[in-house]
C-alpha cells in the first residue's frame, strides 16, 4: 500500500512537470494508464487481489489529482487557484472527477484498509 501511495504522489509530481513544459505526446493518457496498471497489478496480486485493485482504483484519483494540481499550481500560479481542490476544464482524460467524487471515492478505497491490510 505504501509503495501504491509513494508511487501515486511521484507520478502526479512527474506529470504536473511533464504538462507544465508540455513535454507530452498525443493522447498521452493512455500511456499514463497503462503505467499506472503495471504498478498496480502486481501489487494487487501479491496482496488481496481484488479488494487492494478496488482500493488503488478508489485512492487514486483524490490523491494524485490533488497532487497533479497543487504542483500546476506552484509551477504557474495562473492555473489551477483551488490547487489540491480544483478540476482540469481542458482535460483530455476519459475521467475526471470532481473534488466531491474524488472524496468520495477515497473514502470507499479506505473502507477497504481492513481488508487490504
Amino acid at each position: 500500500m505504501i509503495i501504491w501511495i509513494l508511487f501515486v504522489i511521484l507520478s502526479s509530481i512527474l506529470e504536473a512537470l511533464m504538462f507544465h513544459r508540455k513535454i507530452f505526446i498525443y493522447n498521452i493518457h493512455i500511456y499514463l494508464t497503462l503505467i499506472r496498471g503495471l504498478v498496480c497489478i502486481p501489487l494487487s496480486v501479491q496482496n488481496e487481489w481484488l479488494p487492494f485493485l478496488i482500493f488503488c482504483l478508489f485512492t487514486f484519483p483524490f490523491i494524485h489529482d490533488g497532487i497533479y494540481y497543487t504542483t500546476r499550481h506552484l509551477l504557474n500560479k495562473n492555473v489551477y487557484p483551488k490547487m489540491f481542490f480544483d478540476r482540469s476544464t481542458t482535460t483530455t482524460a476519459i475521467i475526471s472527477l470532481s473534488i466531491f467524487w474524488r472524496l468520495i471515492l477515497f473514502i470507499f478505497g479506505l473502507g477497504l484498509l481492513p481488508v487490504v491490510l
